[in-house]
């Protein structure tokens, strides 16, 4: 029974996002994006890059992923050694996603690009109170609790959460050609990876990190067959 009420994907896009203070200088212009185009929660994409010819920019420059604690954060009660291993292995999957289609570089060089990437909010997740939620029972009060939390905000009770802001640059002139704020949350899957706090976390890390690829191949318009970000 516990199994049918386990979708196919382990995170799913929220339905809103804090702005957290890593793109403060941008959420003006941000706008709301389009989900049935895959499209990141807030996003800004500079007019110029319209014009650009494709295969303008052939190199990526990838900062360090920075984990952000604004005046808002809520990952006081997260230790640094847990955001730092978050933090690398983000990099890590960005980095390995990147250069299979771009020259990586350390430094700003023509026709390069810049990426800069933020964690602004973690959350882990509460394996056995979620299972536990998701078996329809009488009076199962979790399960009620998570089906109401789930229909007013987006996410299941107990599920874990990520949100990162990131920005795409000219790495040589500095000028901002893209920009996103984005939030994910688990959902009910079960699976072994369900039992580790962290997996919701860690999945939407992999699928951020598979779906700029996307993006960017798009952008590159050089070819038709982009591989999509398994949700």
């Amino acid at each position: 029974v516990v199994l049918l009420h386990w979708g196919c994907a382990a995170t799913k896009q929220a339905r809103t996002v804090e702005r957290l203070g890593f793109l403060k200088d941008l959420y003006s212009v941000m706008t709301r994006g389009n989900e049935d185009e895959g499209e990141s929660l807030l996003n800004y994409k500079n007019p110029k890059v319209a014009l650009l010819p494709p295969n303008s920019y052939t190199k990526i420059m990838l900062d360090p992923v920075l984990i952000f604690r604004g005046p808002e954060s809520k990952m006081a009660g997260i230790s640094q050694e847990q955001t730092q291993l978050i933090a690398d292995t983000f990099y890590a999957l960005i980095y390995q996603e990147l250069s299979k289609d771009y020259e990586m570089v350390e430094k700003p060089v023509p026709s390069a690009l810049r990426a800069q990437v933020a964690i602004t909010h973690l959350e882990q997740s509460w394996p056995m109170l979620d299972v536990v939620s998701s078996v329809p029972a009488p009076m199962n009060a979790l399960a009620a609790g998570s089906l109401l939390k789930t229909v007013a905000t987006g996410k299941p009770a107990f599920t874990g959460e990520a949100v990162i802001e990131a920005k795409v640059t000219d790495a040589q002139t500095g000028d901002v050609l893209r920009a996103i704020v984005d939030r994910r949350v688990g959902t009910k899957k079960l699976e072994a990876a369900s039992f580790d706090s962290w997996s919701d976390v860690y999945e939407s890390l992999r699928y951020w990190a598979e779906h700029a690829r996307y993006q960017l191949c798009k952008a590159r318009q050089l070819r038709t067959d982009c591989p999509k970000a398994r949700a």
